[in-house]
């Protein structure tokens, strides 16, 4: 089952890809070599580097003193984001990507020396305008490749392309060249699949389209794989949100039941370049299930059908994921503040806001609601303001947005709740967090924001934009009701049994007291609330200090009971029936 994959050479057996297979893949668009070991036919040079045409396919790799192969016939294995303020990792078989370096910089030049001492392959810088003859001569003297990108290249993007490339190349294809991508790729992508696996495959990117189906003779369907291909579309059901979010982070094939009577067995697989998510793979089982044979071909095919959609994207959609990916790790805490800062390319000391959206409660499922509007959100940040990063969680879209006045960040997070309204038909809240200039506190503004949408996507009298100070006093409660709902101790009893009384006898105690707290103490606008004479709130209150022990002439203790009594369900309506 093997077979639908050719190998690369038969006679070559070492270890991941050549570095010229990669290249290939990746077009010269992305990467040009600057400078390489002389004789593996780089694609331009500069400063008297290697020279001579291109050499033929069957000329001998070049190889150095110790046998390995470099150049571009250099084995590459991996490739490795670096800072310039962190030391160098060890990088046999890598290729180095110089976040921030200057290629004219003699330090520059110095770690390209260390890079091949440290096994890399090659290096990949930005030229900025530079003619990089400094770092071109530190390449050629130390033996290592020198590639550059685009100066608006994003170096995830760069990342990204290379780890696709580098999978479909070590899984054995020999990809086309880099304008070949004619769109039909992909449906025969999934007819070979479909073959090794011995059942229906469909391709899709992540907002559910179908991309490409596999039309071999003789394969089941149901009515969920006839509809997907009419509609182009997977119908959106609330079970398979969970469905998909498991598979996009499962590192493997996983098996899903049928989420109905007429719908096939299946098994999915997600599609990624590095750790950039960028749909999956769906497989319908036939008589017999997918064996180990099948996995792999379903991996390997992963592999390809990224190459080729990476191929397919533009760079502004490519690299709204990867800013989506890095966003995602800030808000779990998974990234350190660096690493964060570089990815999403905000200079050191740029303050950001994070804002939270969620639908109103009501609207319908929370999960499904929200991976719908998270792709809307997302192209209109990206139109109004290229530089925020937005990712969707299950209960929320969070955008994080760089400088910026309180004013602006709230007026666009209120276009945006228009925008999902008049598009998808949904009504969202959105809360604003502070702004701060710490990136490893992107943790702390989610919890804010989370906070705010809490109390204002379950109050339709909110307002639809808020910050903590909007929300402040309700968030306040809901921490002290979670408080008190972990620690009922914590509870005054007289609260608990006047409520009790009160709803095994019908009167109205608690009411009262509360009305009365609401009109800080003036026993005359709390009977006007309640619609009752004075003396009976007079009398009401009275007795409630006497039946259940509440002492309303202290501060403290009215302080504590008012906001018990705040967070009680109380009625708030006078009971029929008895009064006093």
């Amino acid at each position: 089952m093997d077979s639908w994959i050719s190998p690369n050479d038969g006679e070559d057996t070492e270890p991941g890809a050549s570095l010229r297979s990669v290249l290939e893949s990746v077009g010269p668009v992305m990467l040009t070599v600057l400078d390489a070991p002389r004789g593996s036919a780089p694609q331009a040079s500069v400063g008297g580097g290697s020279e001579g045409a291109s050499p033929s396919p069957r000329e001998p790799a070049l190889t150095g003193g110790d046998g390995r192969r470099v150049g571009l016939d250099a084995r590459v294995l991996r490739t490795v984001i670096h800072d310039a303020a962190d030391p160098l990792p060890d990088g046999a078989a890598s290729v180095l990507l110089l976040v921030g370096a200057d290629a004219e910089s003699p330090q520059t030049a110095e770690t390209l020396r260390e890079a091949a001492g440290a096994g890399y392959v090659a290096a990949v810088v930005k030229l900025r305008g530079g003619s990089g003859r400094v770092v071109a001569g530190a390449a050629r003297e130390a033996g290592i490749t020198l590639l550059t990108t685009p100066d608006d290249a994003a170096w995830r993007q760069v990342d990204a392309l290379l780890s696709s490339a580098l999978g479909a190349s070590v899984a054995g294809e020999r990809p086309p060249g880099a304008n070949a991508a004619s769109g039909d790729e992909l449906f025969t992508l999934a007819n070979a699949l479909a073959g090794a696996v011995g059942g229906p495959v469909v391709i899709e990117d992540l907002e559910q389209h179908v991309l490409a189906y596999s039309t071999l003779p003789g394969q089941p369907i149901d009515e969920f794989r006839r509809r997907g291909i009419l509609d182009r579309r997977v119908p959106v059901l609330a079970e398979q949100v969970r469905q998909y979010r498991e598979v996009l982070n499962a590192p493997g094939m996983l098996r899903m039941p049928p989420l109905g009577d007429e719908e096939l067995p299946r098994a999915a697989v997600a599609i990624r370049a590095g750790d950039l998510p960028l749909g999956t793979i769906w497989v319908i089982e036939g008589g017999s299930p997918i064996d180990a044979a099948g996995e792999r071909a379903l991996a390997d095919g992963a592999r390809l059908a990224a190459l080729h959609m990476l191929r397919r994207r533009s760079g502004p959609e490519i690299e709204l994921q990867a800013r989506e990916q890095a966003l995602r790790g800030a808000l779990e805490g998974a990234a350190g503040e660096a690493d964060t800062r570089t990815r999403l390319g905000l200079s050191e000391g740029t303050a950001v806001t994070l804002v939270g959206l969620a639908p109103l409660a009501g609207s319908g499922d929370t999960a499904a609601l929200t991976a719908r509007a998270g792709a809307a959100v997302a192209r209109h940040w990206s139109a109004v303001q290229p530089e925020a990063a937005v990712a969707s969680t299950a209960r929320a879209v969070y955008v994080l947005v760089p400088e910026g006045a309180d004013g602006a960040v709230r007026r666009l997070a209120a276009q945006t709740l228009t925008v999902v309204e008049r598009v998808l038909g949904l009504r969202m809240r959105a809360a604003l967090s502070r702004t701060s200039a710490d990136l490893g506190q992107v943790p702390l503004l989610r919890a804010e924001a989370d906070d705010i949408l809490r109390v204002i996507s379950t109050d339709p009298r909110a307002p639809e934009v808020a910050d903590l100070t909007d929300a402040h006093a309700r968030v306040l409660l809901a921490h002290v009701a979670d408080e008190l709902a972990r620690l009922p101790r914590l509870r005054h009893p007289g609260i608990d049994a006047m409520l009790a009384h009160d709803r095994d006898h019908g009167t109205a105690y608690a009411l009262s007291v509360t009305a009365w707290l609401d009109a800080v103490g003036s026993f005359g606008d709390a009977a006007r609330r309640l619609h009752v004479h004075p003396n009976t709130m007079k009398y009401r209150l009275r007795r409630a200090r006497e039946l259940f022990g509440l002492d309303l002439d202290d501060a403290d203790d009215r302080l504590s009971c008012w906001i018990q009594l705040r967070l009680a369900p109380a009625p708030h309506e006078e009971p029929q029936g008895r009064r006093r």
